[in-house]
């Protein structure tokens, strides 16, 4: 008897950028539990195994959802996916007769095996299936009692993810907290009855720091890069305030070191002294953000997914030069 298989190939295309084939028979009801709608990932896997079938499939994703398809009480295989490991091979199996799924083994990229197979029908027609990038997005197949169909839905291969159209919606009402730096600090003194003139030069290097987390932990998955206008720290009348820098495309986490140094002329008036001090604002800044993240594949097609996160960022404001006048009181030794 030869087996029959019913080969389905999904959202190839320009829009979804996505691949998925599956294996088996077409009894049952179609079940799609996926991240397609958010990016969300296969996150867990539990296989329940008869002797002529794959009985029941119950699958994590790594927004939290749990999904269990056919009958079983026991599942006797078990793998859970580690942050960013992805699946390099995937073969299915019929059980031989058209009508149910009868095994599946995958490899990782961290070198682990998960396989289950139906335990008294041998296996038959082994099917590699094209896995695009290893990022798997979830299960989709036909169940009833038992898995009539099913298949794995992945991301085609990558060229390029990116997070960008960035917003961030408490930024206009966010009041940073800044934190003086002293620089430099010196007094200039002027004991005769002329005017006097002096140099205040000053030189500060200091570290800005950017760091963007997702909700859903897409860079555990993903390569990112952000393209995104950073928050910056401006002194107003009433304190600090943020604004919100041009855009520009970075990595996830990014240290830029800046060094600035400048001079000051500084008159001191007969009899009086000056005071020059030079110091900066450093602040933390934590901002939600809401953005998309896009998905471009080597094959020309696009996902894309709304996504939310946290900014942490150090920023600095410009550096404040302040003089205060006082008078001279000469030492008397």
């Amino acid at each position: 008897m030869h087996e029959y298989i019913d080969l389905h190939f999904c959202f190839r295309s320009l829009t979804t950028g996505t691949t998925m084939i599956d294996i088996g028979g077409d009894g049952g009801v179609p079940f799609a539990f996926h991240g397609l709608h958010n990016g969300a990932t296969l996150k867990k896997i539990g296989v329940a195994v008869g002797g002529w079938q794959i009985k029941a499939v119950r699958a994590e994703l790594t927004d939290g959802r749990v999904g269990t398809f056919g009958r079983s009480g026991t599942f006797h295989k078990e793998f859970t996916f580690s942050p960013s490991e992805r699946i390099t091979e995937l073969s299915l199996w019929g059980n031989g007769v058209g009508t149910r799924l009868g095994g599946i083994r995958f490899w990782t990229s961290s070198g682990n095996k998960f396989e289950a197979y139906m335990n008294d029908w041998g296996l038959k027609t082994e099917y590699s299936i094209d896995v695009g990038s290893g990022v798997c997005l979830g299960l989709e197949g036909r169940f009833g009692h038992d898995i009539d169909k099913m298949g794995f839905r992945f991301i085609n291969a990558i060229q390029s993810s990116v997070l960008t159209d960035m917003t961030y919606p408490s930024l206009a009402v966010y009041t940073p907290q800044v934190n003086k730096e002293y620089i430099k600090s010196l007094e200039y003194k002027n004991g005769t009855t002329a005017e006097e003139e002096d140099k205040f030069t000053y030189s500060r290097s200091v570290t800005k720091s950017t760091t963007w987390s997702t909700t859903n932990k897409f860079e555990t998955t993903f390569s990112l890069t952000v393209t995104a206008g950073i928050p910056n720290v401006a002194e107003v009348s009433a304190g600090f305030s943020l604004t919100e820098g041009a855009e520009q495309t970075s990595s996830m986490t990014k240290e830029e070191t800046i060094t600035e140094s400048d001079e000051v002329t500084v008159t001191v008036k007969p009899g009086k002294t000056v005071k020059v001090e030079a110091s900066v604002g450093r602040a933390v800044i934590e901002l939600p953000y809401s953005a998309t993240l896009k998905i471009t594949c080597l094959n020309g097609s696009e996902l894309q997914f709304q996504t939310t996160g946290n900014y942490n960022g150090v920023a600095y404001t410009a550096v404040t030069v302040e003089s205060t006048e006082s008078t001279y009181v000469k030492k008397i030794e």
